[in-house]
């Protein structure tokens, strides 16, 4: 017999989990009800920030690009941060800088200071260097289209106090394998980020594609500090804190950037590990939201490894993966149309596979383990 409180728990957990993903459905519907009004203001002024490390590959694309932006260049400041290369970065900036006088600032850092992580303490400096009435911030292995900033600057109205953008991953010269599985889980945190801001529940984003007013970023906790990673996440957390600003997720196609993939499969663990290490940290509602979705996950492969003993917990724990997939797929097909990537979803089967073990295994590993991030080994607080 079906020991009861297990088919109690994943009979509401199933009809729980299938309301939420019909919800997150909603929350990408409203991402296109709600169009700012036009201000009739002129433009505000505009710092694009970076923080680098080791990028010396990569970055000069990501530069150029910005070179190439439609945004109003008297309006316009790039500040990147070197964070504490060994590598050619340091002087690759120092000639960019050269080239671009007045408009773009090189920092340069040998050290992190006590109590931060190494990347919130770079883009702590670069702060204090950025005189935009918006921040905008990006990676340096990050690649966009020349109306990104104006994009993203369009989206905001009196009330909104911080805009993301969708980030995918561009083809790999090498792709590692399972690179279009890799490519839709990353959708998925995308799709997912966007659908909760449309309900007005933010819970994380993409720190290669964010803008925020300066003035409501001083008004809020900022980044975290001691934590390593999620100066994203909980930067989103604490605006959605002050009860007054509204986060806005863009659609619009050029709005979204590109960025490197994972190319083997230790990356992409590592990047995941790192992602997950925060979590636990969130703000309460936040946390609470994920610990459930997290014990619904657990449940089912608990049934699954119980069928060997009993029939009945694998037919439960099938029913529920089921559930589970079904209604996930519900949520990618209207987030892959909507973002323009309808192509990818033709992973879903195998992704459908790896998710619950994954996020298992990283939730675990990346909150009582460590991580890897630029050449460093991390824990989850400095």
């Amino acid at each position: 017999m079906i020991f009861p409180p297990v088919l109690i728990f994943l009979g509401a957990a199933n009809s729980i989990y299938a309301y939420l993903n019909l919800k997150l459905c909603k929350g990408l519907d409203l991402l296109s009800s709600f169009r700012p009004a036009p201000t009739g203001k002129s433009l505000p002024t505009v710092t694009v920030l970076i923080a680098a490390r080791n990028e010396e590959a990569r970055i000069g694309k990501c530069l150029d690009c910005l070179r190439t932006q439609d945004y109003d260049w008297a309006k316009l400041q790039i500040v990147v941060v070197d964070d504490r290369s060994d590598d050619a970065t340091p002087k690759l900036l120092r000639d960019y800088a050269a080239a671009w006088p007045g408009q773009f600032e090189a920092v340069t850092l040998t050290e992190t200071a006590a109590g931060f992580s190494p990347k919130k303490y770079a883009l702590s400096r670069g702060l204090l260097r950025a005189s935009g009435e918006i921040i905008v911030t990006t990676d340096a292995d990050c690649i966009m289209p020349p109306a990104w900033i104006s994009t993203l600057v369009s989206e905001y109205g009196e009330d909104t106090g911080l805009v993301l953008g969708l980030t995918t991953y561009y083809p790999a010269e090498k792709p590692a394998t399972g690179a279009g599985v890799q490519a839709l889980d990353f959708l998925s945190h995308g799709v997912v980020a966007a659908a909760l801001i449309g309900l007005r529940f933010p819970v994380h984003g993409n720190a290669n594609n964010i803008s925020y007013r300066r003035s409501v970023y001083d008004q809020s906790a900022g980044f975290a500090t001691d934590i390593v990673s999620g100066d994203d996440d909980f930067l989103i957390q604490a605006i959605h804190k002050l009860g007054k600003w509204r986060i806005r997720y863009s659609i619009q196609p050029q709005s979204q950037v590109r960025t490197e993939p994972p190319l083997s499969v230790g990356q992409f663990w590592e990047q995941r590990k790192r992602w997950a290490s925060k979590t636990s940290l969130y703000q309460p509602k936040q946390t609470a939201f994920l610990a459930g979705i997290f014990a619904y996950y657990s449940a089912i492969p608990l049934c699954l490894l119980a069928g060997v003993f009993h029939r009945g917990y694998l037919v439960v724990g099938l029913g529920s993966w089921t559930v589970k997939m079904a209604t996930d797929f519900l949520v990618m097909r209207k987030g892959a149309r909507l973002f323009g990537k309808p192509e990818l979803l033709r992973h879903f089967p195998a992704t459908s596979v790896i998710h619950i073990p994954l996020i298992i295994a990283a939730v675990v590993a990346g909150s009582f383990g460590g991580f890897t991030w630029k050449g460093q080994k991390h824990k989850r607080r400095v």
